[in-house]
């Protein structure tokens, strides 16, 4: 069995995983050992934004599957997670928000101080570098790149007018001064490719003779002295390796295997770990609890003009991919979401509790439903803020085992009430007079579901997750938090989580901006002690 001693052991090259391999190696002093349980991310279908939905399923997610949801009709909800450099940032939709100024205010409510809006607003800025804002809240000089879409499609442009139509108010930054309205949506891609956080923070200081990456390493269990982590084992190639930490060991394998590995390690409820045979260095009752995940379902409609991509011919695509393969422009160089809004499901809310998008091709109606080879467009809503709270725990002891994944979907009914409303808004925009020259035959819910009856029954049979997990190891002041507000693991020394399942709550929008937040200012909190 090898062993390797470094400074920081960082497990998992996700999105938080790249900004801390980036921003802890910039001390050429400071020894930092990444460890991937997947492969490279340099396939042609991560790297080609048009080609997401090739990517789950496929070698570079680990294919998750939730726990029968009984408010769902038992089904098995898919829930895709990166396994490649870059994490979830290799196989995402590549779309940049930031989330609302109230949640992070929430956040430092709850006693997590430096972690209200305006203190991680320097954070954001930090990341990015925008293409199309310059102003107070957009940064210019970060290793993230952030852009617009050269330009809207027809669909995209009627979907704005209609949206308009309906009442929501135009706004051209959902990540500026408001985030309530209807706009174009920016996203992670650079001259044409996905800017993962593997090619933004990870791949430009590959040379770093102080920066060790280790792909194709599952980290298996957490190794300790005393109450101190000092270390993790790792299975490599089927050989069982050791590396240790003389400062910390981080965790940022995400909200799903994070709290897997603290588990296994002894660090978890004390009865559950027990009825699995584990070793209890620690009972932390709430690891792996409250997971809250963004629920979506999707309104879907034929066009009866050909303008949109999917449904392109052979030949057509070819042409296409091949101006791609020249210029890094045209319809492979998007990820066919340009435009959205965020909504509230009821006026008298403070801020948005919905937020809707248009897919620029018709989509499944869930994703087991297989692919649609038609012209047409789906317009999605999902619930920002869900109540309900589910829980990640072990199937066994066995680390190579899954872990058990519940997030109890529409447990709290609000969920479902606001999920129905988030469908109203979407066929109250397809509907919308900007519409009427392309729209076909609506395929989903279908004309004759319009009560409320018939649209819970339509939500609880398509809705899927938006795979936005978080909270699972959730920060705190209070006694059984499992991370302090400087990410600490409460109750050991030497270890850290930093990913998205530190998060209080769940951020108001997609999760990928906020998690390269939480690493850069988790960066600061590691270095300054």
């Amino acid at each position: 069995m090898s062993r390797l001693g470094v400074d920081y052991i960082i497990v998992g090259a996700g999105s938080a995983g790249c900004v801390l391999a980036n921003r802890l190696s910039e001390d050429p002093s400071c020894r930092v050992l990444l460890l991937e349980a997947g492969g490279k991310d340099d396939a042609t279908t991560i790297q080609t934004p048009a080609l997401f939905s090739q990517l789950q399923d496929s070698p570079y997610d680990w294919s998750d599957r939730s726990l029968p949801q009984p408010a769902m009709y038992g089904r098995r909800i898919y829930i895709p997670q990166g396994k490649a450099l870059g994490g979830s940032s290799s196989i995402n939709y590549m779309i940049y928000i930031r989330g609302n100024r109230a949640d992070y205010d929430h956040w430092a409510s709850l006693g997590n101080i430096g972690w209200s809006y305006d203190d991680v607003l320097p954070y954001f800025i930090k990341s990015e570098t925008n293409q199309s804002f310059v102003d107070g809240y957009h940064g210019q000089s970060g290793p993230l790149v952030v852009s617009s879409h050269p330009q809207l499609s027809p669909v995209t442009q009627r979907y704005l007018a209609a949206a308009q139509e309906a009442g929501i108010a135009y706004n051209p930054d959902f990540n500026g001064e408001h985030q309530e309205g209807c706009g174009p949506l920016q996203r992670t891609i650079a001259d044409g490719s996905r800017c993962s956080a593997a090619n933004a923070y990870l791949h430009p200081v590959r040379g770093r003779q102080n920066l060790l990456v280790i792909s194709h390493a599952q980290v298996t269990k957490l190794l300790f002295d005393n109450h101190r982590v000092v270390g993790v084992q790792y299975l490599r190639l089927g050989i069982v390796e050791q590396a240790y930490a003389s400062a910390e060991v981080i965790l940022s394998a995400g909200a799903f295997r994070s709290p897997q590995l603290l588990m296994l390690s002894g660090l978890g409820s004390a009865t559950e770990l027990e009825k699995l045979g584990i070793d209890v260095k620690l009972d932390m009752p709430e690891v792996g609890k409250n997971l809250q995940d963004h629920i979506h379902a999707r309104v879907r409609c034929e066009l009866t003009q050909p303008l949109t991509f999917t449904a392109l011919s052979n030949d057509d695509k070819a042409v296409a991919a091949g101006d791609y393969e020249s210029t890094k422009m045209g319809a492979y160089a998007s990820n066919f979401l340009e435009a959205g809004g965020f909504v509230k499901s009821r006026p008298d809310l403070a801020y948005p509790d919905l937020q809707l998008f248009i897919f620029g091709n018709l989509t499944p109606e869930y994703p087991e439903a297989g692919s649609t080879n038609r012209h047409g467009i789906a317009l999605t809503a999902y619930v920002n803020r869900p109540r309900s709270t589910g829980q990640v725990t072990l199937s066994s002891a066995d680390p190579l085992d899954r872990p058990r994944i519940d997030p109890c979907y529409f447990s709290d009914p609000d969920d479902l009430r606001c999920l129905v409303e988030g469908v109203r808004w979407n066929l109250k925009i397809l509907y919308g007079q900007a519409f009427d020259d392309i729209r076909g035959m609506e395929l989903s819910p279908g004309l004759e579901i319009r009560d409320d009856a018939g649209l819970e029954e339509f939500v609880r049979r398509t809705a899927s997750t938006t795979w936005h997990p978080t909270s699972t190891c959730r920060m705190g002041t209070y006694a059984t938090a499992v991370v302090d507000p400087a990410l600490r693991v409460n109750g050991v020394s030497g270890l850290r989580v930093v990913d998205a399942s530190i998060m209080p709550t769940i951020a108001s929008g997609n999760t990928n901006a906020p998690i390269i937040m939480i690493a850069e200012k988790a960066a600061d909190l590691i270095r300054n002690g």
